[in-house]
C-alpha cells in the first residue's frame, strides 16, 4: 500500500487499472468515470507548464475498492464497489433492496442502485450505491442532529434483527450520510471538504438542523450473515473494525446480536466523548456496549429505551448546541453569532 502511494501521479496503482480496463465496459453501460482512468488519459498538469500534478483534480487517484462515477442518463453521481462474487454480499444487499423490505422505514441498509457484471470475470461484480460521505465527517451542531441519527440507525438494527440478519460490523466507518442537501454544492469523492478535487476554500455545507431530516445508511456487507431462525446465532471469527468488543475470538463463539448492539453502542459513546452537550445518550450508549453481553441490550430493548426517553425531550433539548470538545472558541463564536460555518 505504501509504495502505491509513492508511485508518480501519473501512474496508476495495480488496482487503479482494474478501473481503468473497466472503464470502456462502464461507459456503455452508462456509467461515466472521472478523466484519470480514461484508456487515453493524458495527465492534465503535462499540458500546462508550470502546474504541479496536486493543483490538477486528475492527480487525485484511488486506493481500494470503491470509485466514484456519474450515471450518464441523469448526471446523479454514485458509488461503484468492487464485490467478490463468492461472498454472501451482493445477494445480501440486493435481498435488503427489494421492494418488499425497502417499503420498511427502518431499512437504512445502503440501497443498490444496479448491478454490474464483468465480461470474462465471473469472480468480480460491481454494486453501484449512492454517493454518500461518512456520518460523523462534518461536525454535529445541535442535540437533535445527534438524536436523529442516532434513531436511525437503532431502528436499523432492529429491523436487521427481526429479518435475522446480522451486521458484524456495525462500526463507525460504515455509517453514512446522504449529504446531498448539506452540501448542495457536492463534494469530491477523494476530498470531503473539496467541491471539485483542485479548488481550495471552495467548500460550502449547512448544518444538518437547518435541512432536516437527514437520512443515514448502513454500508458495507461484506461481513454480514443471514441467520437461520431456528439455528445457531453464535459464530466465531471476524468481528469487523470495532476491536475492543470483549468476547471478540477467532476460536470461541458469540452471539452476533449481541456483537452487533456493541459496536452501534460504543459509536454513540465515542460521539458523547468527543462531543460535549450529549449527556442525554451515555447511559444508554454504557447499556449497549455492556462488557458482559447477557447484561447488554438486545436490539428491540435499546430501540424501546430510546423511544421511551425521547418522548421526554423537549424542542428545546434537540436545540441545544453541541461542539467537539477540540472546537475552539472562535469557531465556536463564529458559528453561533457569525453564521459562519467551520469544518471544525
Amino acid at each position: 500500500m505504501s509504495d502505491e502511494i509513492h508511485l508518480p501521479f501519473e501512474m496508476h496503482t495495480p488496482l487503479e487499472k482494474i478501473w481503468v480496463s473497466l472503464q470502456p465496459h462502464l461507459l456503455s453501460r452508462g456509467y461515466r468515470l472521472r478523466p484519470r482512468y480514461d484508456p487515453e488519459w493524458v495527465p492534465s498538469w503535462t499540458k500546462i507548464p508550470g502546474v504541479y500534478a496536486t493543483e490538477c483534480e486528475d492527480s487525485l487517484r484511488n486506493i481500494g475498492a470503491l470509485l466514484d462515477a456519474i450515471r450518464i442518463s441523469d448526471g446523479t453521481k454514485v458509488v461503484m464497489k468492487q464485490i467478490d462474487t463468492s461472498t454472501n454480499e451482493l445477494p445480501l444487499a440486493m435481498k435488503l433492496s427489494t421492494p418488499e423490505l425497502r417499503s420498511d422505514p427502518r431499512n437504512n441498509a445502503v440501497p443498490v442502485l444496479d448491478v454490474i457484471l464483468i465480461p470474462g470475470n465471473d469472480e468480480l461484480a460491481l454494486m453501484v450505491m449512492p454517493f454518500l460521505i461518512d456520518f460523523a465527517v462534518l461536525p454535529f451542531r445541535r442535540v437533535g442532529e445527534v438524536v436523529e441519527m442516532v434513531e436511525q440507525f437503532l431502528n436499523c438494527l432492529e429491523f436487521l434483527h427481526e429479518h435475522y440478519i446480522t451486521h458484524m460490523d456495525f462500526c463507525w466507518f460504515n455509517l453514512m450520510v446522504d449529504a446531498s442537501r448539506m452540501v448542495p454544492r457536492g463534494c469530491h469523492f477523494c476530498r470531503a471538504f473539496d467541491r471539485d478535487g483542485h479548488t481550495i476554500g471552495d467548500f460550502e455545507w449547512i448544518d444538518r438542523w437547518a435541512v432536516r431530516p437527514v437520512k443515514y445508511y448502513l454500508i458495507d456487507f461484506e461481513l454480514s450473515r443471514e441467520l437461520d431462525p431456528t439455528g445457531n446465532h453464535r459464530f466465531a471469527g471476524k468481528w469487523g473494525q470495532d476491536r475492543t468488543v470483549p468476547e471478540m475470538s477467532e476460536t470461541v463463539s458469540a452471539d452476533t446480536f449481541k456483537v452487533d448492539v456493541y459496536q452501534l453502542g460504543n459509536v454513540i459513546k465515542k460521539l458523547t466523548d468527543r462531543y460535549t452537550g450529549l449527556k442525554i445518550l451515555k447511559s444508554l450508549a454504557k447499556d449497549m456496549a455492556h462488557p458482559d453481553p447477557l447484561k447488554r441490550l438486545t436490539a428491540e430493548q435499546a430501540v424501546k429505551i430510546f423511544q421511551c426517553r425521547k418522548l421526554k425531550w423537549t424542542a428545546r433539548t434537540m436545540e441545544q448546541r453541541v461542539w467537539k470538545r477540540t472546537t475552539p472558541f472562535i469557531d465556536r463564536f463564529m458559528v453561533k453569532y457569525r453564521n459562519f460555518n467551520t469544518i471544525i
